[in-house]
């Protein structure tokens, strides 16, 4: 209620789990969660009408042989419904992203489990999600993870990207010109295109011996360069004495108290 007074930007997050915490159907269990977060909305509204509140849902299973909380179940579309009810409302939406149940990093399950989901969850439009390099359901990150799930994002990214279909693209002449049973290699249309025309991703990195990388080897390489590497730029001078007058604000409040 005080950041909605302040127009700061609220949202709300049910996680209604099919069997306890909500009806052991999906349409059921989205339907006690949207309330959740519409009621939530409206109070917010009647604090500060007009308020910027966004909306989310992450549905989740009760196994019913021991009552374990899990994401990813074979079938686990209602991750992505709760964007469009959030759209239905006409409100911004957190999407379920990432975050499988595995308990480690880089195995057969943490990939496959999310392997739909950046892909998905664009198709329907949600406008920001969570959950990237988290394991063991949302509950352990490991930074190599950061890595592979941004190479999930990026293989749905350009999934999701109109083709290039132009004169150029369509090289007829090259074809033309190497006819039937050539090769393409020795044309210059190749050698302008050659380098940039597969975009690699954390599973053909090269390795010294010319070989392709193991990706979660690859990955933890990358963090490491990252952190010895990348320094952010310090905050402009005037912000970072805002940020100091308004802990100091605060330290004065709490010392009230």
């Amino acid at each position: 209620m005080v950041l909605a007074e302040a127009n700061v930007p609220v949202g709300f997050l049910a996680m209604p789990t099919m069997g306890t915490t909500a009806p052991a159907t999906l349409a059921g269990a989205l339907a006690i969660g949207d309330a959740e977060v519409i009621s939530a909305t409206v109070l917010m509204q009647m604090v500060n009408p007009g308020a910027p509140v966004f909306h989310s849902i992450m549905q989740a299973w009760a196994d019913p042989s021991s009552g374990r909380y899990v994401s990813y179940p074979l079938d686990a579309h209602g991750r992505y419904a709760p964007v469009e009810m959030a759209h239905h409302w006409g409100m911004p939406s957190l999407g379920a992203c990432y975050g499988t149940d595995s308990r480690d990093a880089a195995t057969w399950q943490s990939g496959s489990e999310v392997a739909l989901d950046a892909y998905m969850i664009g198709l329907t439009g949600v406008e920001f999600v969570t959950g990237m390099g988290l394991t063991h359901t949302y509950t352990r990150l490991y930074p190599e993870s950061l890595i592979l799930d941004d190479d999930i994002y990026q293989k749905a990214r350009y999934y999701l990207m109109s083709m290039e279909v132009t004169p150029e693209t369509l090289a007829l002449d090259t074809i033309d010109a190497v006819g039937p049973g050539g090769h393409f290699l020795a044309q210059k249309h190749t050698r302008r295109y050659m380098r940039e025309a597969m975009k690699r991703g954390i599973a053909h990195q090269i390795g010294p011996d010319g070989s392709y990388r193991d990706p979660r080897e690859a990955a933890i390489a990358q963090v490491k360069w990252i952190l010895a590497n990348h320094h952010p730029d310090p905050l402009e001078e005037t912000k970072q004495r805002e940020l100091d007058r308004i802990l100091a604000a605060a330290d004065r409040e709490l010392r009230k108290q």
